[in-house]
Formats: C-alpha cells, sequence, structure tokens
C-alpha cells in the first residue's frame, strides 16, 4: 500500500491522480472487509448515522400544541 510520501514525492499530473485513485481503491477494499462487523454502522445519510447513534432529535422533541 502507497502511503501519503509516496504521493507528495510524485510529479503533480496524471501520476498523482494515479496514486491517489489506487488508495482510495485501496481503502475502500479494506474498509469492504470488515465492513458489518463489531464497531461499523450502516448510514447511508447523516438522518441514518445520528438514528444509530442515538441522537435522532426530530424523535425526541416535544410536540408544540396550538390553539
Amino acid at each position: 500500500m502507497l502511503s501519503l510520501d509516496d504521493i507528495a514525492a510524485a510529479a503533480a499530473g496524471e501520476e498523482r491522480d494515479a496514486l491517489w485513485r489506487s488508495v482510495a481503491e485501496d481503502m475502500e477494499e479494506a474498509a469492504g472487509r470488515r465492513r458489518g462487523e463489531r464497531g461499523f454502522v450502516r448510514a447511508d445519510r447523516p438522518a441514518d448515522l445520528a438514528r444509530a447513534l442515538g441522537r435522532d432529535r426530530r424523535g425526541r422533541q416535544p410536540r408544540r400544541r396550538t390553539g
């Protein structure tokens, strides 16, 4: 796996872009293997993450009566 130093040392342009893509693919692959294990929360939207962490404010606010 490449390091940030390798990317910083690369010449700007296509070579650096290719290194960034490679690092991104490596990180995605590593995260994909562990997804679903203990400690990982599946959340597609910020609201899903808030709900998973118990911070769903919308559901906990008392409703105001009007009239």
